[in-house]
């Protein structure tokens, strides 16, 4: 098989895990690949937009979506489950979250906070501005909300200082050095989101990309999966 670049689109909340498996994969077949991380909105305006991608990596609506619309190809599978979870600065005070109340004390109490921008189809962001109007908190925090592009921003300014706690993807806060876990949100209030990746139906490299594919779905990669914060089930084809 000769040397080819496979072009992946991915969601930012799977960076740490597939950026790890990339390199390996590269390194056991001699592949190359490239891949762009953003919010899954962003990537789909991308996609539509005409930006080339071999596989895409994003979370399972919007692959479903893309299956039904005809653009990415049947088998795909889910590579894992993750929650929404609050960030805080390493070394700082963990608020308690364990109960919508609480968690609402502590977004109030918080000097300043930051969750990913819905305008950009951020997952998590989209989620949290929900809780945070089902808490009736969204005027009350408004004034000191910093919205950010990506899950992946939001654990940045967190721990650049910028803010004191931010909302997102608990994978991405686990990744993200300098920046501590609080917990995540109560049971009440948590939506969980599974990822999941298909071969473009439109791919150049449809071979190599079923083949980082593949990659993908064996247990050494489960397990990178399972240790960035990931619930991985049965794999699931649909």
């Amino acid at each position: 098989m000769t040397r080819a670049t496979v072009h992946v689109l991915c969601a930012g909340a799977v960076k740490h895990a597939f950026t790890a498996l990339a390199g390996r994969f590269e390194q056991d077949t001699g592949q190359r690949v490239n891949c762009t991380f953003a919010a899954v909105g962003s990537l789909l305006r991308q996609h539509a937009e005409g930006a080339k991608a071999d596989v895409l990596l994003l979370s399972r609506p919007a692959i479903d979506g893309l299956v039904s619309l005809g653009k990415v190809l049947r088998p795909v599978f889910n590579v894992g489950t993750v929650g929404v979870g609050v960030a805080v600065r390493s070394g700082s005070t963990r608020p308690d979250l364990s109960s919508p109340g609480l968690l609402r004390g502590a977004l109030l109490g918080a000097l300043s906070l930051s969750y990913g921008d819905p305008a950009h189809g951020d997952s998590s962001g989209v989620h949290f501005a929900k809780v945070i109007a089902q808490l009736g908190i969204s005027d009350a925090v408004a004034g000191k909300t910093r919205l950010a592009p990506s899950g992946l921003a939001v654990a940045e300014l967190v721990r650049d200082g910028h803010v004191a706690i931010g909302a997102t993807q608990a994978s991405v806060i686990a990744a993200c050095r300098g920046v501590d876990l609080a917990g995540l949100l109560p049971s009440e209030l948590q939506h969980f989101t599974t990822y999941a990746c298909g071969v473009a139906a439109d791919a150049d490299a449809r071979e190599r990309a079923q083949q980082l594919l593949d990659y993908l779905r064996t247990e050494r990669a489960r397990e990178v999966f399972a240790n960035s914060g990931f619930s991985v089930a049965a794999d699931v084809d649909g």
